[in-house]
């Protein structure tokens, strides 16, 4: 009988510690959470965060992780968060303020306690207040206040089904031979066997601080004592019986199969003097053991070739099927789609693109392979995540900057709601992940034939990428009636601003600006922005070429310096706006050399004579050195030497331009423009500007006119 009472009290003690232990690990991961974050820190961080999106971001990640708590333990009812900052509740349905929580007296009750000593509250009725008719559950609860370690700015507060609880009690008391009663410390009864009375013998009393639970158990009755104890020695006693039998079985065994046994050890003998192994070196255990370890390795690597074969076979299937038209094998398709278990048959579909921006950047801060497919796949996981709910996704890798995904919708009416996911995807990369994202989406399409026209649609719109910025959606039918067909024209606008570059006009600066700002509005090709890109450059250093030698060194230095970094740029609007701010600074330095060398000087007399006198067909190198009583070749040496251009080329400049100005602006004729602009002979203009156009005045009128009205508009 005391060997019973001392069982009954370890099991007692067993089953206080179970319990403790349980919301213990409860509470143990509940703080876990709070030190590493997890989506509760941002939360009580509130004050940091007032954009509205953002705060709705914060919200879903907190409860992303109140949710991950009640799915780690079954036993928990539920998990809610208070913020003391704004008077909010957080719970895993609703975010709501204080006053309308049902639960509020016991959140102030706790919040206002001096005593911080943690534990479990005695059982409680509790309510969500969700729904026309709210359940009500009893639940002990524990309070953390937040955050750690100060607790100033709320509390999180777990409430533990004592329904789930109990039933951990139940499944190790037998009521049959035992009783059990648990009270709180103010007297409450939480469980009870059955009823006590004077015929049950209370063996054991515990009580657990923790809890602040008393454990009261017994036994019922000796006879149920004296019953186990029969069955237990009888179970023994069979016990060694069977022990017994199945050592004599073996036995038998042994010997009858000892004959097949020893061939086996004979030929592993044999295979081992064939291979020159000594016999002392290894017995025959050892050998079968390393066999069957070898076959366990070679089994390990076919299965790991063979899932690495079915990604490649799956991977090469997506990219032939996006980048090859298969209007004609859709049969044949239709069994590789079978053998992916991907579906046949769709109702809508689209096929996107996803474009890693400044990819260039991202190799340099993830060097290693390694690094940078753990990125992808997080890219890959989070993006499944968030278009769990839209449908079938089929993404891959197909470029080193770009996956590439397959959305099977089950109507069209899901697409805006796919776009919204789409949206958030991005967004969550760009703040979470240290990087951006711009996403081509193809049109919609209804069959698997028609995928390959929607890839090449997302295909092109990403082409547009430069032009529209990056880290944004860009749709095709959005995009594409927007492209530009003016592209000739800035090439024209180009020479121009180089050109009164050189001749140093006044309202340059402003010619700039409006340039740029045209450039920007613009939709162009990725392609066709790099090339005018490098045609402006191109002009750039002819200019340097003709600039004075004071000047060309540090042009030189500036230009390749800076224009180097516009190539890590990727959008127009970052491009063009360093070129500007690059153009102003070297026009600055230009017109203060200019004003600095021109100052009481002959040249800036010259020049000023030239460009009030250029119409004047008499106007020449002999007419300039009588009029300031200069040498003629001085002259040609002066002008060449400080504006960096030959004299007669600078004056047929001046003359070419007038004559294109009036050539568009006026309906006058050839000839007669020809004799305002300076020359007598219409055939010399004409030859003068063909060299220096590169088509006849004729050809100039007639074409350029519909288009520089074009580019004006």
């Amino acid at each position: 009988m005391k060997e019973a009472e001392q069982t009954k009290q370890y099991t007692t003690q067993h089953l206080a510690s179970t319990l403790e232990t349980q919301l213990n690990t409860i509470e143990r991961r509940m703080i876990e959470k709070l030190r590493i974050g997890e989506g509760l820190y941002d939360f009580y961080n509130y004050t940091q965060y007032k954009d509205g999106n953002e705060s709705g971001l914060i919200n879903f990640e907190a409860n992303k992780a109140l949710r991950q708590l009640v799915a780690e333990f079954p036993i928990v009812h539920s998990v809610y968060m208070y913020r003391a900052y704004d008077q909010k509740v957080l719970t895993m349905d609703s975010f709501l303020s204080v006053t309308e929580f049902p639960d509020q007296p016991y959140i102030f009750q706790e919040y206002q306690k001096t005593d911080r000593t943690r534990a479990w509250s005695i059982p409680r009725m509790y309510t969500d207040g969700i729904g026309h008719e709210p359940s009500q559950e009893k639940v002990i609860s524990f309070t953390q206040r937040t955050q750690l370690p100060m607790g100033d700015q709320g509390i999180i507060v777990i409430n533990v089904s004592l329904k789930q609880l109990l039933d951990v009690v139940n499944a190790i008391v037998n009521p049959e031979h035992t009783f059990l009663m648990i009270s709180t410390i103010d007297d409450e009864l939480v469980y009870a066997t059955n009823e006590l009375d004077n015929s049950k013998r209370i063996t054991t009393k515990l009580s657990s601080k923790y809890l602040q639970w008393e454990f009261q158990s017994g036994l019922q009755t000796t006879i149920s004592l004296h019953a186990l104890r029969t069955i237990s020695r009888s179970w023994i006693i069979f016990g060694v019986a069977v022990i017994v039998i199945s050592l004599v079985y073996t036995i038998i065994i042994t010997k009858r199969n000892y004959q097949p046994i020893a061939r086996i050890v004979n030929q592993i003998q044999s295979f081992q003097k064939h291979m020159n192994i000594t016999k002392g070196s290894t017995d025959e255990f050892s050998f079968i053991q390393k066999a069957i370890e070898r076959l366990n390795d070679e089994n390990i690597r076919y299965e790991a070739t063979v899932h690495e074969s079915m990604q490649q076979s799956k991977t090469q299937a997506f990219i032939k099927l996006l980048e090859s038209n298969n209007e004609g094998n859709y049969k044949k398709w239709g069994l590789t789609l079978e053998k992916l278990a991907i579906p046949k048959e769709i109702q809508a579909a689209s096929v996107v693109i996803i474009e890693i921006d400044h990819y260039e950047a991202f190799e340099k801060k993830y060097k290693l392979a390694e690094d940078q497919g753990l990125i992808k796949f997080a890219l890959s996981n989070v993006l499944h995540e968030y278009l769990i709910n839209t449908g079938y996704v089929w993404s891959e890798w197909t470029r080193l900057n770009r996956m590439t995904f397959i959305q099977l919708m089950d109507d069209e009416q899901q697409f805006e709601d796919w776009l919204q996911a789409l949206e958030t995807f991005r967004v969550w990369v760009a703040v979470n992940m240290g990087l951006t994202v711009t996403i081509g989406i193809g049109k919609v399409v209804y069959r698997w034939e028609e995928m390959y026209q929607s890839y090449m649609d997302a295909v092109e719109i990403l082409k547009y990428k430069y032009s529209s910025g990056t880290n944004r959606i860009l749709r095709y039918e959005y995009v594409i009636p927007l492209k530009s067909n003016n592209l000739h024209l800035y090439y024209q606008k180009m020479n121009r601003l180089v050109h009164d570059f050189r001749r140093n006009q006044k309202d340059w600066p402003q010619q700039l600006d409006e340039f740029i700002q045209q450039w920007q509005a613009e939709l162009f090709t990725n392609d066709e922005n790099s090339n005018l890109l490098l045609y402006f450059k191109r002009l750039l250093i002819e200019l340097e070429l003709k600039l004075p030698t004071e000047l060309k060194k540090t042009w030189g230095e500036v230009l390749d310096t800076r224009w180097e970094t516009f190539a890590h740029k990727e959008s127009v609007q970052e491009v063009t706006t360093c070129i500007k701010e690059l153009l102003h600074e070297l026009y600055n330095q230009f017109t203060a050399y200019m004003s600095s060398k021109d100052s009481n000087q002959t040249i800036h007399q010259i020049r000023k004579y030239v460009d009030e006198n250029f119409t004047n067909p008499e106007l020449s190198l002999n007419l300039i050195s009588e009029e300031f009583n200069l040498n003629s070749k001085y002259v040609s040496q002066l002008f060449k030497e400080q504006l960096g251009i030959n004299f007669a080329d600078y004056v047929m400049e001046r003359r070419v331009e007038l004559a294109k100005t009036l050539l568009l602006s006026t309906d006058t004729s050839i000839n007669e423009i020809s004799l305002q602009i300076g020359y007598e002979i219409p055939l010399s203009f004409g030859r003068a500007f063909k060299k220096h156009v590169g088509v006849s005045p004729t050809d100039f009128r007639k074409n350029m006119i519909e288009e520089e009205e074009k580019f004006i508009n």
